[in-house]
């Protein structure tokens, strides 16, 4: 009896993946590593260390976080890799992760990129187009946003996606002229919303375009937050990829739209957010 129950336990965990005990958690990891993956999601990164925190981390703890992907044998993918898998038109490396970082900063030019390109690992930047060449957005020095020639250069490097954030979406209040995000605004129909959204995106869409040169089909929501009439519209202009900020490894195995990402912050180390 004994012998059996543990023989169906066994093929349970053969199934399901290999149970991990992490800082006193259980974790499951699972076997198929290509179906659930990592998508890291960064923000600033900058060279002062008072200036760490839940979304800005140092160069240093950056290069670290790097250096900790390479010595566990992860590779570094772009969405069009992970696309074209979904699609059946190629196959993923053991250890893939995604690299994100959301809003455009210049900082992930200056202090992002150089690290990236030094150890050829890829990533993708979402950039909110009416702030591009921004600098001290509302007077703030922390939020200086990359030129389109910054962008475009890291674009032509072959490591870098440049993809869509809003066109002028990334407001965390509602008020009349839009709404928490990519959201409805009060009283606002759902006919409305789409168009609205519609021209956002299309706006957006056309400058990078332009400007970079790149096709796109990956859309990271601001803030997350999302609704379906967003994902009509995206769906809509062939948007492949849509991404939230659910801190969880993302399930592709259901397709390829609201994905999950993990957020990276200063106080935790790549190794307590990662499974394996």
């Amino acid at each position: 009896m004994k012998k059996s129950l543990y023989a169906v336990l066994a093929l349970i965990l053969l199934i399901l993946g290999t149970i991990l005990v992490k800082n006193g958690k259980v974790k499951i990891a699972i076997a198929d590593s290509n179906k659930v993956i990592p998508v890291l999601m960064y923000h600033h990164i900058v060279e002062d260390e008072n200036e760490a925190n839940k979304i800005t981390l140092t160069s240093k703890r950056f290069e670290e976080d790097m250096e900790y992907l390479k010595t566990k044998g992860y590779t570094t993918i772009s969405f069009k890799e992970l696309i074209d898998y979904s699609e059946g038109n190629n196959n993923l490396p053991d250890k893939p992760v995604i690299i994100t970082f959301d809003d455009g900063y210049e900082d992930n030019y200056i202090n992002a990129y150089p690290i990236l390109n030094k150890n050829n690992m890829k990533a993708t930047i979402f950039v909110i187009g009416s702030r591009i060449g921004i600098t001290n957005f509302n007077n703030d020095p922390r939020y200086s946003y990359m030129s389109w020639g910054q962008a475009k250069e890291m674009y032509q490097s072959g490591l870098i996606e440049i993809q869509p954030h809003s066109y002028d979406l990334h407001h965390y209040k509602t008020n009349a002229k839009h709404g928490q995000g990519v959201l409805p605004k009060d009283k606002e129909n759902e006919k409305e919303h789409y168009n609205r959204f519609l021209v956002d995106t299309e706006k957006v869409m056309k400058l990078i375009k332009d400007n970079v040169g790149s096709e796109s089909y990956v859309y990271a929501y601001p803030y997350g937050k999302y609704n379906a009439t967003n994902e009509e519209v995206l769906k809509a202009l062939n948007f492949k990829v849509t991404l939230t900020t659910k801190s969880q490894y993302a399930d592709i195995s259901n397709g390829l739209y609201k994905l999950k990402r993990i957020n990276v912050p200063c106080n935790k180390k790549l190794r307590e957010l990662l499974l394996y």
